[in-house]
């Protein structure tokens, strides 16, 4: 008799669609920056303020997002406020002055949680006791696949048809993934179709790290958890070496994702040639999730924070040597890659030196100090540019973060191995 599929795992392909549709149709900004600011007589500054508000605003509410689905439907959460996200794109076809841009952004940012990491991942915490890890890992590749496929189109769109009918397309298509996956793929709780969240008895390779639970906790099996508070974390140079770190990676991540097609249009390239490019940097975030958590696991923190620190570096360093023919996709390759950063490095760090005894506060503060790196850096790029008229003192600077966040991670390395003795001494005094 052939065994059923357990229906957890339909709904980690509802987590792919929703990631591709409510996230990586979203991250296609940086393809618009250069037709938009040409059409409009916009600096390239000015116009990328529009994605940090949409950042601050998600960022400041996230808890609320996180309240509501403790007491309501998700599926009802996301059907509202993906519907209402998917129309903004389609009002950014509708503005012509700056400030219209800001305030359908803002709008956008209250929005953009309906179809966030979190909530994506609350729902596979209730339908998987056991493979969390892998659940969550293939569910958040769906926004480096959605962006993947929506960079090619959408630029061909923008290119036949101008970059107004490029923001009705995304805007579309969002809804019309979203809508179908969540009315009839998509369900609440385990215990609404009669079965128990997925358990196999004796598979216990799901990482600490990986796994997040209703309340956005690690449901850790130790009755008595280990590590320090938020305020003993603060106090260590670990902890703020891992800060300096992860802020250096979301600024080398999130500016180039943002200027890179506007940069390769400067040199001249075409936009088939830039949207591909594009694309592959996608492809290889998607890829890299997989790639560095791999490496994470088998050599541990040390080897994945130096091979982070290298892609980090060399992402700048090709996007410098643009104007050689394979430079672009070398390019590409290496921010992929670095672009991992986002959320690899923060949740292994942050559990093997600190522990799960304040797991999520850690976890919150870091993830605002990356939101901040995030929503920031893509604007000052750009302000950058209008400055200078080139992008090259910005690739510059960006490569000697990538030194920093080579030496900021081996250093958490080696302060962090201390409080791992030092904690361990304290267990065998206390035994």
């Amino acid at each position: 008799m052939r065994k059923k599929i357990f229906y957890g795992w339909y709904i980690v392909v509802a987590g792919i669609l929703i990631a591709a549709a409510g996230i990586g149709f979203h991250n296609t900004a940086s393809i618009f920056i250069r037709p938009v600011t040409e059409d409009l007589g916009l600096s390239r500054g000015e116009f990328t303020l529009f994605r940090t508000i949409i950042v601050i605003v998600g960022a400041a509410l996230l808890p609320f997002y996180g309240r509501l689905a403790k007491r309501y439907s998700i599926k009802k959460i996301m059907l509202v406020g993906t519907t209402v996200n998917g129309l903004t794109l389609i009002g950014y076809a509708l503005c012509t002055y700056l400030w219209q841009f800001y305030l359908v952004a803002v709008v956008n940012g209250v929005f953009m949680n309906a179809a966030h990491f979190m909530l994506i991942g609350i729902l596979i915490g209730r339908w998987f006791k056991d493979k969390q890890g892998l659940a969550l890992g293939i569910a958040f590749a769906g926004s480096g696949l959605g962006a993947a496929i929506m960079v090619p189109l959408a630029s061909w769109v923008i290119e036949s048809a101008g970059w107004r009918w490029g923001f009705v397309f995304s805007g579309t298509a969002s809804i019309a993934v979203l809508i179908p996956t969540l009315v009839f793929l998509l369900k609440d709780r385990p215990e609404d179709m009669g079965l128990a969240p997925y358990e196999t008895g004796k598979d216990m390779a799901l990482a600490p790290h990986d796994a997040i639970t209703e309340d956005g906790e690690s449901p850790i099996i130790s009755h008595q958890p280990r590590g320090m508070h938020l305020s003993q974390a603060r106090k260590t140079p670990a902890f703020w070496l891992l800060a300096i770190a992860l802020l250096c990676i979301s600024i080398g991540a999130a500016a180039p994702n943002a200027h890179t097609a506007p940069y390769l249009g400067d040199l001249g390239y075409p936009v088939h040639v830039i949207s591909a490019v594009v694309s592959l940097t996608m492809v290889m975030l998607m890829l890299g999730k997989i790639i560095m958590g791999h490496v994470f696991d088998r050599f541990g923190t040390m080897a994945g924070g130096v091979m982070l620190g290298v892609f980090c570096v060399l992402s700048p360093v090709f996007a410098l040597l643009s104007a050689h023919p394979a430079a672009p996709w070398l390019h590409a390759v290496f921010l992929g890659l670095a672009s991992t950063g986002f959320s690899i490095p923060v949740n292994i760090f942050a559990m093997k030196y600190f522990g799960e005894k304040d797991f999520p506060a850690i976890l919150s503060v870091l993830s605002m100090i990356i939101a901040f790196g995030a929503a920031f850096s893509p604007p000052v790029m750009g302000f950058a540019y209008d400055f200078f008229r080139d992008y090259v003192y910005a690739w510059q600077v960006l490569v000697v973060l990538g030194v920093v966040v080579m030496l900021g991670l081996i250093g958490v390395n080696l302060t962090g191995a201390k409080l791992i003795r030092a904690a361990n001494v304290g267990d065998a005094s206390g035994a």
